[in-house]
């Protein structure tokens, strides 16, 4: 009996210990449920930016896991501030299976004073939104002045009086009259005598027009008044009478609260259709327009050689997305391939400046002489209303295997050898003795006996010509192990001391690097080395640079890059001129200054 009562009694102590794991448990998942629920419920809130000047507006974003209701009260904010703007927005995720909502309130907020002010929370649902700080500069004009705090007591105004800044507003359009497609440039300046005027510049409205800001500027005129100014270049898509409005200036006030915006009267251009006159193909409209390419117009390959080619469009009044492929007219037995064009547009004062590159690589296995046209371009000349051709000459490529008789054979590295004396040429063998001639039959040829030392200087001559072909081959060998010194020309050299005509091609070279002329300086160069290599003149300048040696190379080389894309003035810094001077007085290139 008393074993039975123990045993019970363990069991009763066993089931109320998983009783207390039960509950244990239980407490545990209403305490993360708890949790889970507090953490769904909680807002968070986050400011654009938390330090803003007089007059700019802020962005606060509150964001929820749980849907936000759909009516939230926003009467505590107009104590500091004007909503301008709310809107909603709702994201979804899916992590690890799981999905994941986010809610957001996106208001934009006008501080109505400066100072260091608090968005006070709101409450969206179960939870409020944290309070956040935020600094609003003061204004640092003379006449500005703080607001003060709304109190508890008496509420502020729904809007506090600000003092408008005196901004005049005008506008020009040049030119008046134009065409389709063609620039005009627009200028609005805001005007203010009491210091720079604090705002921003609405860009134009202008129906059927592309607008491209060029830039904008701050200055004093002339009667002390500070100047905003700002530029447009127009592009209208359709002839008639083009009307340009929204010509304005939006001013920060002294005090706070929202711009005020100055207007300026709209402008009106008249826009002609292109003439019927004009030649077929793209409608250009330009100030100016160049077609250039880079390298020379005759070239020589080998079958299966590619030939590169580079070519430049620039057209001053229009973007480079407005400007054409260029024509390439390619023969038959030819193949192309080029690579995506290369666009770029320069915003000057003056307008906008297009540029549009095209690289193509032409290659052939049939030899023979090709002629490739020169591309041209039609445009219109929008300063005298004249029809104009950008054209370039026509190209000469040869196709043909370098072994050619006009060209030096390659040097062959190889050690020199001296071919042996050949048995025949072996001077002959001296009598065996004098007794021998004394006993020689009657008839006998007496010089053979008598003179038996003539066989003897035979020998020795040429063993002294065996000598001195040595000797001049070692000396061969050592001045050919010097290594010529930096700069000395790897073709024939030019004669030594420079004569008139040399005097004048150095003078030029002179004058060009001293004005940056690259097209000047490339001239000078040629027609030094026309006068230093009179029989096979270099052509253009990568032929002269393979008959020069390094620094020269390498800073021909620069005033070479410079007639491929914009222009940079780095060659002009070259001591060009003083080597060239060198080499035409004998004393071989200068070395680096």
């Amino acid at each position: 009996m008393s074993v039975a009562a123990g045993v019970a009694r363990r069991c009763r102590r066993g089931t109320a210990a998983e009783v207390r794991v039960l509950l244990v448990r239980g407490l545990l998942v209403l305490l993360l449920g708890l949790g889970s629920a507090a953490a769904r419920a909680a807002v968070e809130a986050e400011l654009s930016a938390d330090n803003v000047a007089a007059g700019q507006p802020v962005t606060l974003t509150l964001t929820s896991a749980a849907p936000l209701p759909p009516r939230i009260d926003l009467t505590p904010l107009d104590a500091d501030f004007r909503v301008l703007e709310q809107r909603r927005a709702e994201t979804q995720a899916t992590v690890n299976g799981r999905r994941h909502q986010r809610h957001e309130l996106i208001l934009t907020l006008l501080p109505q004073r400066t100072g260091e002010l608090r968005v006070p929370s709101l409450a969206l649902g179960a939870a409020p939104s944290p309070e956040l700080p935020l600094t609003v500069a003061a204004t640092t004009t003379p006449n500005g002045r703080l607001l003060p705090a709304p109190s508890a007591a008496a509420p502020a105004p729904a809007s506090a009086p600000a003092e408008p800044i005196e901004v005049s507003v005008s506008a020009d359009v040049t030119p008046r009259v134009g065409v389709v497609g063609q620039q005009f440039l627009l200028s609005v300046r805001a005007r203010s005598a009491d210091g720079p005027p604090q705002g921003r510049l609405p860009p134009p409205a202008a129906a059927n027009t592309r607008v491209l800001p060029l830039g904008e500027q701050r200055l004093v005129d002339a009667d002390g008044r500070h100047v905003f100014e700002q530029r447009f270049a127009l592009f209208p898509q359709a002839p008639g009478r083009l009307v340009i409005d929204r010509l304005g200036f939006d001013a920060w006030a002294v005090g706070g609260g929202a711009p005020v915006r100055e207007r300026a009267p709209a402008l009106a251009i008249e826009v002609e259709p292109p003439p019927a006159q004009r030649r077929t193909g793209t409608w250009l409209p330009a100030r100016a327009l160049t077609l250039t390419e880079a390298g020379p117009t005759e070239v020589r390959i080998a079958p299966g050689q590619g030939m590169e080619r580079l070519l430049t469009l620039r057209a001053e009044g229009l973007m480079a997305e407005d400007l054409p492929p260029l024509p390439l007219d390619i023969p038959f037995p030819l193949r192309i391939r080029d690579d995506p064009p290369r666009l770029w547009n320069e915003r000057t004062p003056d307008g906008v400046v297009g540029y549009r590159a095209e690289r193509v690589l032409v290659s052939t296995e049939d030899p023979g002489a090709y002629v490739l046209p020169g591309p041209s371009i039609d445009w219109w000349d929008t300063e005298t209303g004249a029809a104009r051709t950008a054209a370039l000459p026509d190209w000469t490529l040869t196709v043909a295997p370098f072994a050619s008789a006009d060209r030096r054979p390659a040097a062959r590295w190889e050690r020199d050898r001296i071919d042996p004396v050949p048995a025949d040429d072996a001077p002959a063998a001296p009598a065996s003795s004098a007794a021998d001639a004394d006993d020689a039959p009657d008839g006998r040829d007496a010089r053979d006996g008598a003179f038996p030392w003539i066989p003897l200087l035979g020998g020795a001559a040429g063993l002294l010509l065996l000598t001195l072909a040595g000797w001049l081959l070692l000396r061969r060998r050592a001045r050919a192990a010097v290594p010529a010194p930096a700069g000395t020309p790897t073709h024939d050299p030019p004669a030594a001391g420079p004569s008139q005509a040399t005097a004048a091609a150095l003078e030029a070279l002179r004058r060009a690097y001293a004005g940056a002329d690259a097209t000047a300086a490339r001239a000078a160069l040629l027609a030094w080395a026309a006068l230093a290599w009179p029989q096979q003149p270099p052509r253009n300048l990568s032929q002269l640079m393979l008959r020069l040696d390094a620094p020269l190379t390498d800073e021909i080389k620069l005033l070479d890059k410079a007639f491929y894309g914009p222009a940079d003035a780095a060659w002009a810094a070259c001591p060009v001129p003083k080597r060239v001077a060198n080499l035409a007085a004998g004393g071989g290139a200068a070395g680096p200054t």
